[in-house]
């Protein structure tokens, strides 16, 4: 009997129990796996769209805040290079004023060394002269006080005298 109703069975033309069953086990299948497997993955499913769109969110917020970043460490850059420029003309402005002021100290010191110089050799020629004069006047008075000493009574030898004093002068 078995034999006869497999004879009689054709896939193309299915008969009206085979349908019934089919759907129904397709049905209780359906039901198993909605309650069993599709919740599961559907919430996994979820769970990992909102991980990738949270992720996503960082990277969005990464992205922001290294542009800020860079943004930044190019105002600072900017900052940098105007208070090097400043700086750099400041010790220029200082390093002229330094050497003006060198310059002029150096000027002044001269002008000192110079004056006290000049000076010095005022003095030097002022004494040089009192003690040329000194000389001068003890020469006349040697001079003076050999003449009186001589016997002078005759105007010849007076002359004579005088001018034998005056080439051992010369």
């Amino acid at each position: 009997m078995s034999t006869l109703f497999l004879v009689d069975f054709n896939v193309l033309k299915p008969d009206l129990g085979l349908i019934f069953w089919t759907l129904v086990i397709f049905l209780l299948l359906y039901a198993i796996l909605a309650k069993l497997a599709w919740g599961p993955i559907q919430r996994a499913l979820s769970k990992r769209d909102s991980e990738i769109q949270s992720s996503l969110d960082k990277a969005a917020e990464a992205r922001a805040e290294m542009q800020a970043q860079s943004d930044e460490n190019q105002r600072l850059l900017i900052e940098t290079r105007e208070e090097r420029t400043r700086i750099i003309t400041e010790a220029e402005r200082q390093s002229k004023e330094m050497i003006a002021a060198a310059r002029d100290e150096a000027r002044a010191a001269a002008q000192k060394v110079a004056a006290d110089a000049k000076r010095d050799i005022d003095n030097m020629r002022k004494a040089a002269m009192v003690d040329l004069k000194k000389e001068v006047g003890t020469m006349a008075i040697e001079i003076a006080e050999k003449i009186l000493q001589k016997d002078l009574k005759s105007d010849a030898n007076q002359e004579a005298f005088v001018k034998a004093l005056v080439s051992d002068l010369n």
